[in-house]
């Protein structure tokens, strides 16, 4: 895949926001009619037919034809903290095993008929000590060799680096886009991330570290306090303490404020997974094709997103609620309701995949569905 990278770093990613528009309301108002027109009770089908009437305002005529599961791979330094089960290097298994088609995402995205494509930002090879995994496959966009810094010291990336990140997933996007693909569902892997998510969703609200942080890969009740207070510090570390007080508590949610604020704190305690699938938020918006909410990393990234670019919202679709106690939260501040409720905390893209073939159904309702008699 060859891709034209941007010389002026944030010119892809403020020209792409300056593209990105709200839905067509007098299509979506139409499909609406259409709906109301079939041989069904009026709104029978519920959310279906909600799913329906949105997709219409993305693009006329909406219909899945090639879909991907696209997930964006790093390491993060905090995991040095010892705040996961599972130890760094076993990024690189899960990914490898993606390439392979032999993990957890690629067993539900052959049932959905839906490719997975893997992109590495910065995932840490030196953690491979027996140099005996194999990555070939992977789409090489590193932007740090080793990963991101340990967010419990310091900043866990250069401001430009997460521009950078956010860049190559809106590059990504448009690129499927040009193949085809027009359906897709946002997937992660980093050891480490359900921390970085916390963080970020600490700094963005005033909730109580018990209503953020969750047991992430399966620890102990021991770890998840100490995962506790490692997102405090990283938060204190970062001069982020007042960021809510400051920025946003008591601006409305119609306030507007600066955009690079809500990128610093993403470079400050975010991971390079989260601003990658930003852009593949921000890509999905553009082209006007959806893009599926996984779990809370996943979510997180669309709570940047929005931050961000309100309009990107409009392009979301929730699929499961996480199992992770903020997801609920994000939920809320997105104005987003899931569809599926099925314990579900593993990421890579599993839960979001598994809403394809809803969307798909959504789909078929006016092509297959009969008009009422004129009775």
């Amino acid at each position: 895949m060859e891709i034209i990278k941007s010389k002026i770093t944030g010119e892809i990613l403020f020209d792409t926001i300056k593209k990105i528009t709200a839905l067509d309301r007098n299509k979506m108002k139409k499909k609406e009619n259409e709906l109301n027109s079939l041989l069904k009770t009026p709104k029978g089908l519920g959310k279906l037919e909600e799913l329906a009437i949105r997709l219409e305002g993305m693009s006329e005529n909406y219909k899945p034809r090639k879909k991907m599961v696209l997930v964006m791979a790093a390491d993060n330094g905090v995991e040095r903290e010892k705040v996961s089960k599972s130890k760094r290097v076993i990024t690189q298994y899960v990914v490898e095993a993606m390439l392979n088609g032999k993990s957890s995402i690629n067993a539900l995205s052959m049932a959905y008929n839906a490719d997975v494509k893997v992109v590495d930002l910065g995932i840490d090879e030196s953690s491979d000590i027996k140099k005996e995994i194999d990555l070939s496959g992977i789409i090489s966009r590193k932007i740090m060799e080793s990963g991101t810094n340990n967010i419990a010291k310091q900043a866990a990336m250069e401001y430009e680096d997460a521009v950078k990140a956010i860049e190559t997933g809106i590059e990504m996007v448009d690129e499927f886009a040009r193949d085809g693909y027009n359906l897709f569902a946002t997937g992660e892997m980093g050891i480490g991330n359900t921390t970085t998510s916390s963080a970020i969703l600490k700094v963005l609200t005033d909730l109580s570290l018990d209503e953020i942080v969750g047991y992430g890969s399966g620890i102990d009740d021991k770890t998840l306090e100490h995962k506790k207070n490692v997102v405090k510090r990283a938060v204190e570390v970062n001069g982020l303490l007042k960021f809510f007080e400051e920025n946003i508590n008591g601006t409305g949610k119609k306030e507007k404020f600066e955009k690079n604020k809500i990128i610093d704190v993403l470079a400050k305690v975010g991971g390079l997974d989260i601003a990658g699938m930003v852009g593949t938020y921000l890509g999905c918006a553009k082209n006007r094709v959806p893009v599926v909410i996984d779990g809370f990393i996943s979510a997180i990234s669309a709570l940047v997103t929005y931050k961000i670019c309100p309009n990107c919202r409009n392009f979301m679709i929730a699929s499961h609620l996480s199992e992770e106690p903020g997801m609920k939260y994000i939920m809320k501040e997105l104005d987003l309701e899931p569809m599926l409720f099925m314990n579900m905390k593993l990421g890579e893209g599993t839960g979001a995949v598994v809403m394809f073939p809803v969307i798909e159904g959504a789909c078929n309702i006016t092509e297959v569905v009969r008009k009422y008699p004129d009775v």
